[in-house]
């Protein structure tokens, strides 16, 4: 039996020296997740942060993309991953999501939400912003 799906919202990993020295980055994944996670407004909703692309041997943000899809397919729950902290498509979301994290899952269920890219309200968003700030501030 499948069980319901598992919301992974996957961002870029960091060295935990990075976050140790005050760069808000995790803290703002997790706020931005958490608000995302109240908006869907969907009860009993299976979801998690992980992050991916870490490389070398220091210490890196956790839990890892990779071990938390092994958890899915161990779990045997379908997985929707959303390339949170991603607005365009390139070789961390086609290669690493589409192509080796998706592997892990082979035969259960996997969908990647694809990124915000051109979509026109991303793009409003990002306009209004920009206006907002000009006339906030003496350039």
């Amino acid at each position: 039996k499948i069980g319901k799906p598992r919301v992974l919202f996957s961002a870029h990993s960091l060295p935990l020296s990075i976050i140790k020295k005050g760069d808000p980055y995790a803290s703002q994944i997790e706020k931005t997740v958490k608000l995302i996670v109240k908006k869907l407004n969907i009860e009993d909703l299976d979801w998690g942060i992980c992050y991916q692309s870490k490389v070398g041997p220091v210490k890196w943000l956790e839990p890892s993309t990779e071990s938390e899809l092994s958890r899915a397919k161990d779990d045997n729950i379908p997985v929707v991953l959303s390339p949170i902290s991603f607005v365009s498509e390139h070789s961390e979301t086609l290669v690493e999501l589409d192509i080796e994290y998706k592997a892990i899952i082979k035969d259960g269920y996997y969908f990647r939400v694809p990124t915000l890219s051109t979509d026109l309200l991303f793009i409003k968003c990002l306009a209004d912003l920009c206006l907002d700030h000009s006339q906030s501030t003496d350039l």
